[in-house]
């Protein structure tokens, strides 16, 4: 529908004696207001869209319509120094009738492009002004245009011209004067690419050409990773894409990326890495990575919005042949990167890996600190570890269960190739698990292994590894705890009650409960959120971001065994899954079961080891720009599509890899799975075990400040922000000077 706007000044315009002339210079502003001379040499008349009066009383821009515009230069007058009265005064002159332009209107609306190829689509517009005297004109050359998402193109003049690479909606805005008037557009993205890979060389030209054959299906070929429904964040790159080509004679394929915006069909063959080995029964299968510019059609297009839909076709290069057609998967595309550190233990070399994840996650993890790092020559291998939330510290357990020494490591400046620091505190027996407070000041331990003579909760000096104090009545020998986790407002510690006791890392029978921060530093008593129950063990849990609810582990023993067996031992439990709670008194869990979903190659198999999840510390913005979104990382033994974890050790047949999951939170509110359906860690080596992963919102290295320091130039404050922004107190660049804060970017 046509939008008038209507200006809240009346615009005079004078009509002079016959000798008038009317000013025409298309070079003017139409909104400046300035003044022009009434003897200007042009005779073609211009509306009028700014009533500005000059300075000794004249109206500027005098206009009038074509009809009256004939008039010569030796014809003209000048205007008279006293007709510039305000709108309020103004009727009639002795002139005439006052025309004004009052309101304009663009053409065409609810414009649909679509975008193909590598030549830009253009659309022109119009606009039309209507006057007081209801008379209309052209006035689309006074007019600017603007379209505010400049990422599906730009304006030349009153001509739009699309992007090729970007589909997405937005506004056109024509400004003429004061006056503006808005439209929708749209632009539909429709590409055709020949994958690049080597083993694609060999598709036929115009291959969109040879699927035109009926659907046949025997032919059915069966995407199976992605599981369907999956969130990904849109720097996700690589992102695998696994299929079962269906009978040999399918020798041609076309993935296709599809919504409202977007139809994106690559052309490819079947083939695998070099090297890869099927898993067992299945005799042939195929491995797609999209290329940067395929993964940027999709991704940055669809971010935030609609899911899309990928489906598999396939044929042979006859064209003659019949079609087989997969069934179709939704693949859903975070509004904001998921950007960050994570960093995990690995059996690869016995210690803790980093892995920066910032424009996208190409680049594998490296070496952070193993046992070769402690300056003791006691420690094989360093496991449990704990960073600080500002980046800066990281506490690592030295030889796991039994053991109970850690080290700290300032993350600043610590360089793996050869630094090696010491153990705390001489080497005392202190913690197994751990977690830090906000500021990084403190952290919460606990250990009830060999030689423990304190069992509840621990807090330790952030820089000394120094013992602080107890948390009053939250273990006892019996029942010590394990798993703390310290919430991002420092206000709750939830932990794992152990019921039966073995070890922290082996127990049996636990619970999950918290303590909350009190007056003058103390803490409450403990409250249960789970309880305990036969059969069962509940463990490891991680309070969300926003600190309004926690996930947790729940392992099953096996029938018959009672409640002690080495499958319900919180060490790699077959049986573990992931479940949500509120931080309330005998809070009702919600099973994530989409994120424990197993893939299509699992088969049958539901028990998948899915556990000791952690989650990234930013809570991001959910779809459509509105809810929140957060994102979790937990291990698991289950099938990577067609990529099979190495073989366990005795507690498990499979070693386990690490999965990402989005999380809606506002849906646990509503009593329903918040979670969506995982995917694989990229460049994660697939040969060893992964676990415990540990998320920190941005790197920190060199010396640089963090979020809520100092930076800028002098004065002693950091040049660098550790992949942050040094800004202003007004959210600005900083340019100058030592003024200046590190903080988060604007969101993308």
């Amino acid at each position: 529908m046509t939008k008038n706007i209507w200006t809240l000044s009346t615009v005079l315009v004078l009509l002079t004696h016959a000798g008038c002339i009317i000013n025409n210079n298309p070079e003017e502003d139409p909104g400046t207001g300035g003044v022009h001379d009434a003897g200007a040499v042009d005779g073609g008349a211009k509306p009028v869209p700014d009533g500005g009066l000059s300075t000794d009383g004249g109206l500027s821009d005098a206009g009038t319509s074509p009809d009256d515009a004939g008039t010569t230069p030796d014809d003209a007058g000048t205007l008279p120094t006293d007709a510039g009265t305000s709108p309020d005064d103004a009727g009639t002159t002795d002139a005439g009738v006052i025309a004004t332009l009052r309101a304009i209107t663009l053409s065409p609306e609810n414009v649909q492009l679509v975008a193909q190829g590598s030549t830009a689509t253009t659309q022109a517009f119009t606009v039309t002004g209507t006057y007081s005297d209801d008379h209309t004109e052209d006035v689309t050359s006074l007019a600017k245009f603007t379209i505010d998402n400049t990422q599906l193109g730009y304006f030349n003049g009153a001509t739009f011209s699309t992007s090729t690479s970007m589909a997405g909606r937005g506004n056109v805005r024509a400004r003429v004067g004061e006056l503006s008037v808005t439209t929708p557009l749209t632009v539909r993205l429709e590409q055709k690419v020949k994958d690049s890979h080597a083993s694609s060389s060999t598709v036929p030209a115009q291959p969109e050409t040879l699927f035109s054959g009926a659907v046949d299906t025997a032919r059915k070929p069966s995407i199976v990773y992605p599981n369907n429904g999956v969130m990904v964040p849109p720097n996700l790159r690589p992102l695998e894409i696994h299929f079962l080509p269906g009978p040999t004679t399918n020798t041609l394929f076309e993935l296709s990326f599809s919504n409202a915006l977007t139809d994106v069909r690559v052309y490819l063959r079947c083939y695998l890495p070099t090297g890869f080995k099927l898993p067992s029964g299945v005799s042939r299968g195929c491995i797609y990575t999209p290329s940067e510019q395929v993964w940027n059609f999709v991704a940055n297009s669809n971010r935030g919005g609609q899911p899309v839909k990928l489906a598999l076709r396939a044929t042979d290069d006859s064209g003659a042949g019949t079609v087989g057609v997969s069934d179709p998967i939704d693949l859903h595309i975070s509004r904001d990167s998921l950007k960050g550190n994570l960093y995990y233990f690995t059996t690869s070399n016995t210690g803790v890996v980093r892995y920066e994840i910032f424009d996208d996650f190409s680049s594998p993890p490296t070496p952070l600190v193993t046992g070769a790092n402690i300056s003791n020559t006691a420690v094989m291998c360093v496991g449990c570890h704990s960073v600080s939330r500002d980046g800066k510290k990281m506490v690592v357990g030295a030889n796991g269960q039994n053991d109970g020494r850690i080290a700290l490591l300032d993350l600043t400046t610590f360089n793996p190739s050869f630094d090696k620091v010491p153990l705390a505190q001489g080497g005392t027996r202190l913690s197994s698990f751990e977690s830090w407070n906000p500021d990084s000041s403190r952290f919460v331990g606990a250990y009830g292994d060999s030689g423990a003579t304190r069992f509840n909760l621990m807090l330790f000096n952030g820089t000394t590894g120094a013992f602080e104090g107890e948390i009053p009545n939250t273990g006892t020998s019996t029942n010590p705890v394990t798993h703390p986790d310290w919430s991002a407002d420092g206000k709750t510690i939830a932990f794992t009650s152990i019921g039966i006791k073995g070890t922290l890392q082996r127990s049996y029978k636990g619970s999950i409960q918290v303590v909350e921060e009190q007056p003058g530093s103390a803490w409450g008593n403990p409250v249960t959120v789970v309880s305990s129950q036969s059969g069962k063990h509940r463990y490891a849990p991680a309070i969300a971001p926003d600190n309004s609810f926690l996930v947790y582990n729940e392992s099953s023993c096996p029938s018959g065994s009672g409640d002690v067996h080495r499958d319900c031992n919180s060490e790699a439990d077959p049986s573990a899954r992931l479940w949500a709670a509120k931080l309330r008194t005998s809070s009702a869990p919600v099973e994530l079961t989409r994120a424990n979903a197993p893939g299509i190659m699992d088969g049958t198999m539901t028990n998948l080891s899915s556990g000791y999840a952690k989650w990234h510390s930013v809570v991001a913005r959910g779809q459509g720009g509105s809810g929140r979104l957060m994102w979790m990382t937990f291990g698991s033994t289950r099938m990577y599509g067609l990529r099979q974890p190495a073989p366990g050790l005795d507690e498990n047949p499979r070693n386990s890899l690490l999965w990402i999951a989005a999380v809606d939170p506002d849906k646990l509110d509503q009593g329903v799975d918040p979670s969506y359906p995982a995917f694989a860690l990229p460049m994660q080596n697939l040969t060893v075990s992964n676990h415990l992963p540990q998320w920190l919102a941005y790197d920190v290295r060199d010396a640089c400040a963090i979020e809520g320091e100092g930076c800028g130039i002098g004065g002693g404050a950091a040049s660098c922000c550790n992949s942050l922004s040094c800004m202003t107190e007004s959210g600005e660049s900083c340019t100058t000077g030592n003024s200046c804060t590190c903080g988060y970017p604007e969101p993308e």
